[in-house]
């Protein structure tokens, strides 16, 4: 067999550069996927585009005794102090404010309306039996009647959210329901 002639150091630069570009720069690649992982996670938690106003609250666990009045800054309430127990999910007559953001609490969302045409109120209602159900069987929804908000409206609240309406609007309800339900404090039925 024939010596291998020695290789000009042309030659052996060329090979060099070859093998530098197959190398993988791997911490590069794997500090820009973690970069973009949370990212996506940091935007996921604070709901960036979701929809409704965003409301300032606090008051998670802070449960004054029942009966005692809660001056609260927003109307209808978005969270903040409330009373130990919660209202039971449906429709209701009657639910005071510091009841109502105790089922916000729980992931709830709570529909309070004032003298809405009736079509309007069915197909609130009509979400309760539509909507799918929790891990727990439920449809935390909460649809009480509020006088404090201008008539012929209606305002879906949730932990921190709020959104009016003056008619109904499935796919915007929907879209809220479906950004802000159980997204809360408290995973409990």
């Amino acid at each position: 067999m024939a010596a291998r002639p020695k290789a000009s150091s042309k030659q052996r630069q060329g090979r060099r550069k070859y093998g530098a570009r197959r190398h993988i720069p791997w911490i590069p690649i794997a500090v820009v996927l973690v970069a973009v992982v949370g990212a996506f996670f940091l935007v996921r938690s604070l709901e960036v585009g979701a929809p409704g106003e965003r409301i300032a609250v606090s008051g998670v666990g802070q449960h004054p005794p029942e009966g005692q009045p809660i001056a609260y800054k927003e109307v209808p309430p978005a969270g903040g102090p409330h009373w130990p127990s919660a209202a039971p999910w449906g429709f209701s007559p009657t639910v005071p404010d510091e009841r109502a953001v105790h089922n916000l609490e729980h992931g709830g969302i709570v529909v309070s309306h004032s003298l809405i045409p009736q079509a309007d109120l069915d197909r609130i209602r009509l979400l309760l039996t539509t909507y799918p159900r929790d891990r727990y069987g439920e449809v935390k929804l909460l649809i009480r009647p509020y006088e404090r908000i201008p008539a012929g409206t209606f305002v879906l609240a949730a932990w921190g959210w709020r959104q009016s309406f003056t008619a109904y609007d499935d796919t915007a309800v929907r879209a809220f329901m479906d950004a802000h339900l159980n997204r809360c404090c408290e995973s409990v039925p």
